[in-house]
């Protein structure tokens, strides 16, 4: 009869230590004071919109832009290439608006940078990290 609930004992302790020891796995530490382990931050990635050329908002102007997106995570890039059109248009239309006087120097640079990063974030929030440039030119 003793030995009968002792090993009840040890069969009720092993499951214990095996729940435990499952808990432990899926929400981490919480009875040792460590924190539950963190999901992988997401990789950065490059999405390229490729050449866009427009006229601006002054006769005889216009503008030649390359426009690469830094995207929070690289694995959206699909849903980049799926609304591709819809973001080219978005910018289109807010290039065309602009000036030669708008866009001229670094502040120009920078201000469409920011224009671009915030319709697309209004649009889609938390994809794209940064607006690149790797071609600019305006006449």
């Amino acid at each position: 009869m003793k030995s009968q609930g002792l090993m009840v004992a040890v069969v009720l302790l092993a499951l214990a230590v095996a729940g435990y020891a499952v808990a432990s796995r899926v929400y981490g530490f919480p009875f040792l004071g460590l924190p539950a382990p963190r999901s992988p931050e997401p990789v950065p990635g490059m999405y390229s919109l490729g050449l866009m050329i427009t006229n601006l908002d002054d006769p005889g102007r216009f503008i030649r832009v390359q426009i690469e997106l830094e995207l929070y995570d690289g694995s959206k890039s699909t849903l980049v290439s799926q609304r591709v059109s819809e973001i080219k248009t978005d910018i289109y239309a807010l290039l065309r608006a602009k000036k030669y006087d708008d866009l001229a120097g670094e502040s120009g640079l920078r201000n469409l940078q920011t224009e671009i990063l915030d319709r697309l974030n209004k649009k889609f929030p938390g994809l794209v990290k940064n607006v690149y440039f790797s071609e600019f030119l305006i006449q």
